[in-house]
């Protein structure tokens, strides 16, 4: 197992940033009801999905169908995983850059599920910046679960936990890596993150 410097970033809310609410214009583009969706979808059955216990297509079935609305999956799922995969492509530079200058490893740990994995490593084309894109619902549990990380860094090959830098923009998250005995930080922006590279490794 390795125990040189290895970098591991958060997505959504770093790597992923969008300029406003991915589903802002969902009613008028789509005719989805965006609040109802979250309360009822995101926050209900899909707490299954992103554990990796429920295949996205089926909580959605079960969701839209019982409203008429079966017909509109595929629209839905291209619409959420396009708007809300707006790539901060300076955070991407800055860890390029730090992996060149120090040898070292660069994961992402998020909070996925399987489908949106595939396309933000894919489609979006993160597959290349990162040694590989470790995500909740491959590892059977979610941030900030001491369990998530512990299996990330048995998947990650990390011998000393305090080889990792892991930067996320949730408090909860940041406690949760630092609790598994990683060095963590709150991002708060791609300078913040430039300061702490020029450190680390």
């Amino acid at each position: 197992m390795s125990s040189n410097p290895v970098l591991v970033l958060d997505i959504d809310g770093v790597v992923s940033v969008p300029g406003k609410a991915w589903d802002a214009d969902l009613e008028a583009d789509l005719g989805l009801d965006a609040k109802a969706i979250q309360s009822e979808f995101f926050r209900g059955e899909f707490l299954e999905v992103v554990r990796g216990r429920l295949d996205l297509f089926v909580a959605l079935h079960n969701y839209l169908a019982p409203k008429g609305l079966a017909d509109r999956i595929d629209a839905f799922v291209t619409y959420w995983f396009e708007k809300d995969a707006a790539i901060d492509r300076a955070v991407l530079a800055e860890a390029d850059a730090w992996r060149a200058r120090t040898g070292g490893k660069v994961f992402a740990a998020t909070n996925q599920e399987h489908h949106r994995a595939a396309y933000l490593r894919e489609q979006a084309g993160l597959g290349p910046h990162f040694d590989e894109i470790i995500y909740s619902a491959a590892l059977g549990v979610c941030k900030p679960d001491r369990v998530f990380y512990t299996n990330a860094q048995a998947r990650m090959g990390v011998a000393a936990a305090q080889s990792i830098l892991f930067v996320d923009d949730k408090a909860e998250n940041v406690d949760g890596a630092r609790m598994a005995g990683w060095r963590a930080m709150l991002y708060r922006g791609p300078k913040s993150l430039a300061q702490a590279l020029e450190k680390w490794g």
